[in-house]
């Protein structure tokens, strides 16, 4: 889960320590990752130092920090000395502060990148690269590919874009061809994609508490800082998606609503949530229960096939259900499009000398 430093402590409790862990983000991530490291030696921490949502990467400049002193681009010894800090400060591993990749001067930044980040002789550290949705389309897709699969570490990646990054024209095969390609892939600061993207090989995921934190956002935009906003918004896992609780009322407004049986809600209404700062706050570990109710079901299958095989299951219920709901409110319900996406057929892996078609699934 990823969570700005200032609501991880909320979180904190409805974390599962076998199964997930907290991804920390804010100007006080590396103080909060100390302080959670104490009273929880067993759980699973990162930091995001969220440079990506500060400046772009270049082609001599890949990794910078924000400091009291003001921006520091780092060398590789610089970069090295931040992420063995990281360590010192209580993660579990240490995440590259990567700036932000356009797409515009494209490969040679992206080369730069990970030419810098392969010369790092460490085995504790994850690559970051937060990235336009571009990326995952063609020609540029196939590039990005080719580095992810020459990267010995695991490589973090965000997709940015004007609203949901996965609503974009062949995104969704995009990110499932390169998980597909290249297992080495965690996808980072997303949504219920994290699942999508697991059952098509990808390494883990780490899913946004806040909207705001569950895509990227280039540096000359707002929107990745994850802000704390009231907004009441519930993840309704059997729908696979998240919606406004006045959508809930008004879908429920002539028949009784969906009830959740997570130690959060207790058997209570998914409509009950208002926009006081203690009922989205209440709303959000909701959401954290609904989401490893998701995480249990995928581990307990079968990396391959298997996990393949129960995501499709997952997604025909849940089109089902929306069908099944909206005969019931007597309404039309539009089927979101990423659902929609995601219930089409699987493509096959890319094609390429760099990478071994043995380790796709």
């Amino acid at each position: 889960m990823v969570a700005n430093s200032r609501s991880a402590v909320d979180m904190l409790p409805h974390v599962e320590r076998r199964l997930g862990g907290l991804v920390l983000t804010g100007v006080t991530s590396l103080a909060q990752c100390r302080a959670l490291r104490h009273v929880s030696p067993d759980l699973v921490l990162a930091v995001d130092h969220e440079s990506h949502t500060l400046a772009y990467a270049t082609e001599t400049e890949a990794f910078g920090l924000r400091t009291s002193d003001g921006w520091r681009h780092l060398a590789t010894d610089d970069l090295d000395e931040v992420l063995t800090g990281q360590l010192r400060n209580g993660a579990s591993f240490a995440v590259t502060p990567t700036m932000f990749l356009g797409h515009t001067d494209g490969p040679p930044t992206l080369r730069n990148i990970m030419r810098q980040a392969n010369r790092l002789r460490r085995e504790d550290t994850v690559v970051l690269i937060a990235c336009s949705y571009k990326w995952l389309q063609a020609p540029l897709l196939n590039e990005l590919a080719d580095r992810i699969g020459e990267c010995p570490h695991p490589v973090a990646l965000t997709l940015a874009s004007n609203g949901d990054p996965l609503e974009r024209q062949g995104v969704p095969e995009g990110l499932r061809q390169l998980c597909r390609t290249c297992p080495n892939v965690v996808l980072w600061r997303t949504d219920l994609a994290a699942f999508d993207a697991l059952a098509h090989g990808a390494l883990a995921g780490a899913i946004g508490i806040t909207a705001s934190l569950r895509h990227g956002a280039a540096p000359d935009r707002a929107g990745g800082g994850g802000g704390w906003r009231p907004f009441p918004v519930v993840l309704v896992g059997r729908l696979l998606r998240y919606l406004r609780v006045e959508t809930l009322q008004d879908w429920f407004a002539h028949s009784d609503p969906w009830t959740c049986d997570c130690p959060v809600c207790a058997g209570a209404p998914l409509t009950r949530f208002t926009d006081t700062t203690a009922s989205v706050l209440t709303a959000r570990q909701h959401d954290v229960h609904a989401l490893y109710n998701l995480h249990r079901e995928a581990v307990a299958s079968s990396p391959g096939h298997d996990r393949l095989e129960w995501w499709r299951q997952k997604l025909q219920d849940s089109y089902d259900l929306h069908r099944q709901l909206a005969r019931q409110a007597d309404m039309e319900l539009s089927i979101p499009r990423v659902l929609q996406a995601w219930r089409r057929q699987t493509p096959l892996p890319l094609h390429s000398p760099r990478h071994d078609p043995s380790r796709a699934i």
